[in-house]
C-alpha cells in the first residue's frame, strides 16, 4: 500500500513493533504519525499488551524489507482488529473490505480522507465511507469511529489526536470491548476460543474504573 503518507517518520525507528502474548486477541494499529519509535509501544498502550497482542505499524509499512500491512494480515492466523488514525482510516476500510476473512473490526480515530479536503472529516466519514461500512457490517466486520472534538469534548488536543493520548486509548478500548457483545448486539465477535473471551474480560476489568471516570468527566 502506498497511500499512507511519506516515509519521513520511518527514519526514527522500526516499521512494526509487536508486544503481547502470542495467543491473545490481535490488535493491529495503523499509525501515520509514527509513534512507537524505539521498539516500544506508547506508555498508555503497554498495560493493554499484558492481555492483547498489539502490532504497531508506523506507516507507510512498505519500505525496504519492511512487511506490508497485507503481509502482516496474511501471516496472522486469527482475525484481527484494526485501529487506524487520521488518514489511515480509509486504507483500513479497504483492507477490511479486501480481507474480510482476516479482519474482525475497524476502529477509526479522527478519520480523515487521504487526499485532504475542505469539509469536516466527520462529514467525509459519514458520507464517503457509508456504503463500504454497511458492506463490511453485512460481512460481519464491525466498524466504529472516534471523533475527538465531537465524541469527547474533554480532549484538548487539536485533531488528529495522537493514538497515545490517554483519552484516545480509553475510547478505543471502550469501542473494542463493545464488539465483544452487548445488549444491542449480544453475539460477540470472538466466540470461538475461551481464552480470547478471557483476555477481553481482563482488559475490561483493568480499564473499567478509568473508563467510568472518563465518562463521568465528559458528563
Amino acid at each position: 500500500m502506498r497511500d499512507f503518507g511519506d516515509d519521513a517518520v520511518r527514519s526514527a525507528g522500526p516499521a512494526v513493533v509487536w508486544h503481547g502474548p502470542e495467543r491473545a486477541p490481535v490488535v493491529l494499529v495503523l499509525d501515520p504519525a509514527g509513534e512507537a519509535k524505539h521498539d516500544e509501544l506508547p506508555a498508555t498502550w503497554r498495560p493493554l499488551a499484558e492481555h492483547l497482542r498489539i502490532g504497531w505499524c508506523r506507516l507507510p509499512a512498505e519500505s525496504g524489507e519492511a512487511p506490508s500491512v497485507e503481509d502482516l494480515l496474511g501471516s496472522i492466523r486469527q482475525r484481527v482488529h484494526l485501529v487506524a488514525a487520521a488518514t489511515a482510516a480509509e486504507p483500513a476500510l479497504r483492507l477490511a473490505d479486501e480481507y474480510a476473512d482476516r479482519v474482525r473490526s475497524v476502529v477509526a480515530v479522527d478519520p480523515a480522507p487521504a487526499s485532504g479536503g475542505e469539509s469536516p472529516p466527520s462529514d467525509w466519514w459519514d458520507a464517503a465511507t457509508g456504503p463500504r461500512r454497511q458492506r463490511l457490517l453485512a460481512e460481519g466486520v464491525r466498524v466504529a469511529a472516534f471523533v475527538s472534538r465531537e465524541t469527547d469534548l474533554a480532549v484538548r488536543v487539536e485533531p488528529p489526536v495522537p493514538l497515545g493520548h490517554p483519552d484516545v486509548v480509553a475510547r478505543v478500548v471502550q469501542l473494542l470491548l463493545s464488539f465483544q457483545g452487548d445488549r444491542a448486539d449480544p453475539e460477540p465477535v470472538e466466540p470461538e476460543r475461551a481464552e480470547l473471551a478471557g483476555a477481553w474480560k481482563a482488559v475490561r476489568d483493568r480499564v473499567g474504573p478509568a473508563l467510568e471516570r472518563a465518562r463521568r468527566r465528559r458528563g
